[in-house]
């Protein structure tokens, strides 16, 4: 996939992740982590992939947990994966990805502890915000779609990355959650599968 740059009108303080905007007003990426508005996180250990379409269970899912009126937005800008495991012979994997339409019931448990969220700029104090990092959630079947290229290899994948940048074109709402699942060739490929965000209460 192309990696193209941020939109660059800046109107507003980029340190006030609290003030609404509009798509045109959104500050630069470089303003969003230097304000500490991007996060990011993900599974720690890998997980089988599945070899169809995704539809009931996802492998990992971003829920958004704040308030449904007056609560942040979060703004995909990446979602990556890990290869951890892979067969001896040729295999390929990609992730498919889901936007889903309703507000799940009930609310998915915090699989991903607070801890392992991480701040793209350092020295941030550890994640204080609403997102729930949800593994193996059962999810409505929102029309699962493939996102970015896949990985072919003939030997082995260990190690290697998939990396789809997404240049905020996923946008969650409070009470909105987004879906991802590894799809591979076969059910010996492992992958560890993550997200990163913009938090920011949008017009």
């Amino acid at each position: 996939m192309t990696t193209t740059a941020m939109r660059q009108v800046i109107p507003l303080d980029p340190g006030d992740a609290s003030s609404p905007v509009g798509a045109e007003d959104l500050p630069s990426l470089f303003q969003l982590v230097n304000s500490g508005s991007v996060w990011s996180g993900g599974e720690a250990v890998g997980v089988a992939a599945v070899i169809a379409p995704p539809t009931t269970l996802a492998q990992i899912s971003l829920y958004n947990n704040e308030p449904l009126s007056t609560g942040k937005s979060y703004i995909l800008l990446r979602v990556y994966g890990v290869i951890t495991a892979t067969p001896a012979g040729l295999s390929q994997v990609g992730i498919h990805h889901c936007i889903h339409r309703r507000t799940p019931s009930p609310t998915p448990d915090r699989d991903i502890p607070l801890t392992s969220i991480t701040n793209m700029k350092g020295l941030i104090p550890d994640y204080d915000g609403s997102a729930i990092i949800a593994l193996a959630e059962t999810v409505a079947d929102d029309l699962w779609k493939p996102v970015g290229f896949s990985n072919l290899d003939a030997v082995t994948g260990v190690g290697w990355q998939l990396d789809v940048w997404l240049d905020t074109l996923v946008i969650i709402p409070p009470g909105g959650m987004y879906s991802l699942a590894a799809v591979a060739s076969s059910i010996t490929v492992s992958t560890r599968l993550g997200f990163t965000w913009i938090e920011r209460k949008l017009g």
